[in-house]
C-alpha cells in the first residue's frame, strides 16, 4: 500500500512541478492579462448565460488573472488524483494516474482559464466514482456538458455503447438532472439554449478551412455577417456534402495528431516553448493504448464523443484534453496487435498531417500587440507587430493595432490613416475597422468624414451609437 502512495505522490509532485515551471515560461504570453478565449469565459458570471456557464462560475471568483490560472491548474490535477483514489491501490494504477498527472496537453490546458481541465476533472470523477452508479456517472458527465457543451452529444453517441437499455436511460437522466436546472434558470432570466448556443456557430466554422483559420479580430467580426449560423451551416453543408465530410475527416485525424492544433491561439508553439514538449511521447502512448481498449463501455462513448465533435466542430489541444481520463481508464484493456497500428497512424498524422484549419502563424504576437495597445506600451506593441509579420501573419488586425498605437501615441496623422485605410480595404464591413478611422479622424479635426466613419459603423452596429455619439452629433 505504502509503495503504491509514493509512486503516485511522486508522479503528483511531478505534475505539479512541470505546471510551475510551464507558467513561468509562458508568462511573457500570460501575463497579467486574459487572452481572447479566455475573455470569452471570464466576460460574464451571471445568468442569462450565452455560453456553457460552468467556467463563467469558477471564473467569477474575484482575484486576479494570475490566481484564477493557479485555481484551474490545480483542477488539472483532479483526473489523476480521482483515478488513483476511487480505483484499486495497485502499482499499475498508481503509475496510470500518475502518467495523467504529467501528460503535457491536460497539463497546458490547465495553465489556462478555459473549460478544458474542469470538464477532465468531472469526466475523471464520472468514470471512477460513479462507475457503478449511472445516476450519479449521468449527473457528472451533465456537470461536464456546463462546461464544455459538446458533451452533449453523449446522450445519442452512448446508445452504441452503454447497455442494457435501463442502465443507457438512467446514465442519460443523471446528464439531464444536471443540465436541465441550468437551462431553466437561463431560460427564466431571459438567455438561450446556453449549453448549445454556440454550436450553431462552431458547426458554421467548421465548414469552411476558411473559417477555422481566421482569426479573432476585426476580421472574425467581419464574418459573423447577420448571425445566422444555423442557416448558414446547412446552407454550407448542402452545397458540398462529399466536401464537408472530408473536412470532418481531416478534423478527426487533427484530433489524433499530437500535440494537436490550437483554436485562437497558437497553442502547439506555445506548449512547444515549455518543458512539457519532452512530455509528448506520454499522450501518444496514452492515445495508442487507450484507442486499443476500446470497448462497449461509458468510457468509450465519452472517446467516441470527443471525435465526433471533432468530426462536426473542430479539434484542438485543449478540446482532446476533455477526454483524456476516458482513454487512460481504457488503457488496463488495451491490446498489442491494435496499440501498434494506432501508434503509428498517429505518429503519421503528428508529423505529415497538414491541417488547414490551424492558427495563423504569428498570432500569438498580434495579441501580445493588443494587450499592450490598451496597456499604453505602444512601442513594445509596434515590436511584437513587427515579429508577428515575420512569422508570417498577414491580415487586418495588423493594420488596425499598428494604426491605434501610432495615433494613440501621438504619431503621424498620414501613417496612422493609412493603417486604418488597409485595415478597411481588407474589411470594408467591419464596424469596429470603421469606428478606429472615425476616432482618428475625429481627434485631427476631420469633422465631416469622421461623421460619415461613424454612420458607417453604426449601420453595420447600432449598438456603437452612443459609443459615437460625440462624432455623429457634434459633441466635443
Amino acid at each position: 500500500m505504502r509503495k503504491n502512495y509514493i509512486i503516485f505522490f511522486a508522479f503528483l509532485a511531478a505534475g505539479i512541478a512541470i505546471r510551475m515551471i510551464s507558467l513561468n515560461q509562458l508568462d511573457w504570453f500570460f501575463g497579467a492579462n486574459l487572452h481572447v478565449d479566455e475573455i470569452t469565459y471570464v466576460a460574464g458570471d451571471s445568468p442569462p448565460f450565452e455560453r456553457p456557464p460552468g467556467t463563467y462560475l469558477l471564473a467569477g471568483i474575484p482575484v486576479e488573472a494570475s490566481v484564477l490560472r493557479f485555481i484551474f491548474s490545480v483542477i488539472s490535477l483532479v483526473p489523476a488524483v480521482a483515478l488513483f483514489m476511487f480505483r484499486k491501490k495497485s502499482s499499475g494504477n498508481a503509475i496510470l494516474a500518475g502518467i495523467l498527472a504529467v501528460e503535457p496537453t491536460l497539463a497546458f490546458s490547465g495553465l489556462q482559464i478555459l473549460p478544458a481541465a474542469p470538464a477532465a476533472a468531472l469526466l475523471a470523477l464520472a468514470l471512477t466514482a460513479g462507475r457503478d452508479r449511472p445516476l450519479l456517472l449521468g449527473w457528472l458527465i451533465g456537470c461536464g456538458a456546463l462546461f464544455r457543451g459538446e458533451l452533449l452529444l453523449f446522450l445519442p453517441v452512448s446508445v452504441f455503447f452503454i447497455h442494457p437499455l435501463k442502465r443507457y436511460l438512467t446514465t442519460g437522466s443523471g446528464i439531464l438532472i444536471a443540465v436541465l436546472p441550468v437551462l431553466a434558470i437561463n431560460v427564466i432570466a431571459g438567455g438561450p439554449f446556453a449549453l448549445g448556443e454556440n454550436g450553431p456557430m462552431n458547426l458554421w466554422l467548421g465548414s469552411s478551412w476558411e473559417l477555422l483559420e481566421t482569426p479573432p479580430g476585426i476580421e472574425f467580426e467581419e464574418i459573423m455577417g447577420d448571425d445566422s449560423f444555423t442557416d448558414n451551416s446547412l446552407t454550407s453543408i448542402k452545397g458540398d456534402i462529399p466536401g464537408w465530410f472530408g473536412r470532418g475527416f481531416v478534423k478527426t485525424a487533427a484530433f489524433l495528431s499530437v500535440p494537436g492544433p490550437g483554436r485562437n491561439i497558437e497553442a502547439p508553439e506555445l506548449l512547444s516553448s515549455t518543458i512539457l514538449k519532452y512530455l509528448l511521447a506520454l499522450t501518444l502512448l496514452i492515445m495508442a493504448m487507450g484507442f486499443s481498449g476500446a470497448g462497449k463501455n461509458s468510457r468509450t462513448a465519452l472517446v467516441a464523443t470527443g471525435l465526433v465533435a471533432a468530426f462536426i466542430f473542430f479539434p484542438s489541444i485543449r478540446h482532446r484534453a476533455v477526454f483524456l481520463p476516458a482513454l487512460v481508464l481504457s488503457i488496463p484493456d488495451f491490446r498489442w496487435k491494435l496499440a501498434i497500428p494506432v501508434a503509428l497512424v498517429i505518429t503519421a498524422f503528428s508529423l505529415f498531417l497538414n491541417y488547414p484549419g490551424g492558427v495563423r502563424p504569428g498570432l500569438t504576437h498580434v495579441q501580445i500587440a493588443q494587450d499592450q495597445l490598451e496597456s499604453g506600451e505602444f512601442q513594445s506593441a509596434l515590436e511584437e507587430l513587427i515579429t508577428a509579420e515575420e512569422e508570417g501573419f498577414k491580415g487586418a488586425d495588423i493594420h488596425t493595432i499598428r494604426g491605434a498605437c501610432i495615433a494613440s501615441s501621438g504619431g503621424d496623422f498620414q501613417l496612422a490613416a493609412r493603417e486604418f485605410g488597409i485595415a478597411l480595404e481588407m474589411v470594408p464591413d467591419s464596424p469596429t475597422a470603421w469606428k478606429n478611422m472615425a476616432a482618428l479622424l475625429w481627434n485631427y479635426g476631420h469633422a465631416d468624414d469622421a461623421v460619415y466613419a461613424a454612420e458607417k459603423a453604426v449601420g453595420l452596429n447600432p449598438q456603437l451609437e452612443f459609443e459615437l455619439s460625440p462624432i455623429l452629433y457634434g459633441q466635443r
